[in-house]
């Protein structure tokens, strides 16, 4: 049974290609002879991957209120468990990428069990219309912007290997913008499975998103989120 288990600083990384090219000879000087052709580049090749695509996932956020008028606002848990996407393992693990998207309408707001779960700060003290009425403002053009840009994206764009500890770098696409995020991760393999878990915190800077308010910023949304998620991944057959 193989099972390794690494440390992420999140999401995983981009492929480095060299090329190398021959140098054709030189024409001898009053010749009317064509050189001979170059010889092609010699192709090079990455490192076969063992594919793995996203089977189960489940994801949760914590927002949280701030501002002179914190008290009349609360903060809020979204969720979703729609994450898509493929991870391609291949040694050394430096040279693995990942490719993610979570689809903006599958978030939830508020659910009662995850609120419960998320702890102290999140009372189950919400009706349905103050959930209805956060997932719209969410979702909408000022925020996330979700019938424009109906998709998060995560993509690969470099990993460190460190002491048994990774350090990923990922380009993140969400309501028509781009940031880039480092995320930490603790994955595992088990045969044909992948799994991976983790916990990080990210601001709506970092997302090139801007916190809701309201009052003129009296009561608004914290620039920092706290995020949570777990996933199942398994090997395509196919890979190579």
């Amino acid at each position: 049974m193989l099972d390794r288990v690494l440390v992420f600083r999140f999401l995983v990384a981009a492929l480095v290609v060299s090329f190398t090219a021959c140098v054709a000879p030189s024409r001898p000087e009053n010749s009317t002879t064509a050189p001979e052709p170059a010889a092609p580049a010699a192709p090079t090749h990455a490192a076969a991957a063992t594919i793995f695509e996203i089977v189960s996932a489940d994801i949760s956020v914590q927002v949280y209120r701030a501002g002179p008028l914190a008290e009349l606002g609360h903060n809020h848990v979204i969720a979703s468990t729609n994450l898509t996407g493929r991870i391609e393992l291949r040694e050394p693990l430096s040279d693995s990428t990942l490719k993610l998207a979570l689809p903006l309408e599958t978030l939830t707001v508020d659910e009662p069990a995850r609120r419960a779960a998320a702890g102290e700060g999140f009372p189950d003290n919400l009706t349905e219309s103050d959930r209805d009425g956060t997932r719209r403002n969410m979702l909408g053009p000022s925020l996330l912007d979700a019938g424009r840009f109906p998709l998060l994206e995560l993509t690969s764009l470099g990993v460190e290997v460190d002491a048994g500890r990774l350090t990923v770098r990922c380009r993140v696409n969400v309501a028509g913008g781009e940031g880039e995020l480092v995320v930490p991760v603790m994955v595992s393999t088990n045969g044909d499975e992948l799994a991976a878990h983790g916990t990080f915190t990210v601001t709506h800077a970092e997302l090139g998103l801007a916190p809701f308010a309201a009052a003129m910023g009296a009561l608004r949304v914290r620039d920092d989120m706290h995020i949570s998620y777990q996933l199942v991944a398994r090997k395509v057959d196919d890979a190579a």
